[in-house]
């Protein structure tokens, strides 16, 4: 197997991570393509390892692997409280696609820590190409609903045969006789894209900073990108940015403008939404809905945090059963496949304490690569590890909220993180000769 078809295997994995809505349902399984791409690079690794008899491997990807272990201990465990059928349905199919993408974690981290930088920076690139193809996908999908009343997604459920598509671009609600649509993208949630897109911004955001003249291209592609994610409407979105930015700040101060040039950047869009916000009545009521805490959507939050301590009382250690939230809250949701309103209410509700205690490690290991990437002499390395340190931590504050960790996309922000420390970690550095050009993220240097 050649080193290039394994590195465009995983690129292509990288690229469509965030791309829910492209799936095929079977009689018995709903493929999706991520799930596709995922195997077919394990196997190819697996199989190109086996016919070499290479059995070296990181210890970032052994590290990885005793998480993997330790993760399927806790979700075995877990299958002596499962309490019918419906459960054992779930439970398997949470089991099923987790294997698929923890492994290609494992692998992946093995690979590109082989490959070193050039295929990093590529995993970056293509990672943020994926991200774009989804903010392209949903500024086309709001324009033609509101200039054609055309259903995008309507169209592309006839290719992918997804029910989920049906629905078409999310509505709010109605100012008057407008609707007030919220871009889905390829996800099937506006919250979904919006939180995703908190990653590609975070991640890029000190690299472009740092040296701005040289980046306007790279500038007006991270401000198309929020733009989308204003267009997703999405508070919890909003949440993971400042959660983000504040990481951000203390550590990449050097890297901002002036104070005049970064009071007139913030001051005058500032002034132009306040103008809009008094003088439009649309805008004005969709951003009071928005801030407002007495919105139904607060409190479904607030109801599901207040139903995790009966969900832990029969099963504090284990959890219900991994994947199996729908199951247990179906007498609240009335819907049969409805996933919490927070990442970490499903993570202590279906894995118990010790489960929690578990992804906290985990979690914690994240960002201890990530951060490890700061330490770099390469400069430009280490902006790309402050803005994944932030990304990650965002993510983290914005699932308080919502629920995207269990997502396909954040094994690529753990892949990027892990495989990051494992070839620009100083001990792992100061081994290597460093390169003489270094690679960029694809904006060419004035």
């Amino acid at each position: 197997m050649s080193p290039r078809t394994l590195d465009r295997l995983l690129l292509a994995t990288l690229a469509v991570l965030t791309f829910e809505k492209v799936r095929w349902n079977t009689p018995g399984v709903t493929l999706t393509l991520t799930n596709l791409l995922a195997v077919a690079f394990v196997a190819c690794f697996v199989v190109d390892r086996v016919r070499r008899r290479d059995t070296t491997v990181t210890p970032a990807a052994m590290t990885l692997l005793g998480f993997m272990a330790t993760f399927g201990v806790v979700y075995l465990a877990g299958y002596f409280d499962l309490q019918n059928q419906d459960a054992l349905t779930f439970w398997l199919k949470g089991i099923g696609s987790w294997l698929v993408h923890f492994s290609f974690l494992v692998c992946g981290v093995a690979h590109v820590a082989r490959r070193g930088r050039p295929l990093f920076m590529s995993g970056i690139r293509w990672f943020t190409a994926g991200a774009v193809v989804n903010c392209v996908y949903g500024v086309a999908q709001l324009g033609l609903q509101v200039v054609a009343a055309v259903s995008l997604d309507h169209v592309f459920a006839r290719v992918t045969a997804t029910p989920t598509t049906a629905a078409g671009i999310n509505v709010l609600g109605r100012v008057g006789s407008h609707n007030v649509y919220r871009v889905t993208g390829l996800t099937t949630d506006p919250n979904h894209l919006g939180v995703m897109l908190c990653a590609p911004l975070l991640i890029l955001l000190p690299y472009y900073l740092h040296d701005r003249p040289a980046r306007r291209r790279l500038g007006l592609l991270l401000l198309g990108i929020f733009v989308v994610q204003i267009l997703t409407l999405s508070r919890s979105a909003a949440l993971g940015d400042i959660a983000g930015l504040l990481v951000l700040l203390p550590l990449a101060r050097s890297s901002l403008p002036r104070p005049r040039v970064l009071a007139l950047s913030i001051g005058l869009p500032l002034l132009a939404l306040a103008v809009v916000y008094r003088e439009i009545h649309f805008v004005h009521t969709v951003i009071s809905a928005r801030l407002s805490t007495s919105s139904s959507g607060v409190a479904t939050h607030l109801q599901f945090y207040q139903l995790v301590p009966p969900a832990l009382d029969p099963n504090p250690l284990f959890g219900m059963g991994f994947n199996t939230f729908a199951v247990f809250y179906q007498f609240i949701t009335g819907e049969s496949n409805y996933g919490p309103h927070s990442a970490w209410v499903a993570i202590l509700v279906e894995t118990g304490i010790v489960g929690l205690a578990v992804y906290l490690a985990y979690f914690a290991y994240l960002v201890a690569s990530a951060a490890r990437i700061r330490l770099t002499a390469d400069g430009d390395m280490s902006r790309l590890g402050l803005g994944m340190t932030a990304a990650l931590i965002g993510t983290a504050v914005a699932n308080i909220s919502y629920l995207t960790m269990s997502f396909d996309y954040f094994f690529a922000l753990a892949l990027l993180a892990v495989a990051g420390s494992a070839i620009f970690a100083p001990a792992r550095a100061a081994q290597s000769p460093p390169l003489t050009t270094p690679a960029g993220i694809g904006v060419r240097r004035a």
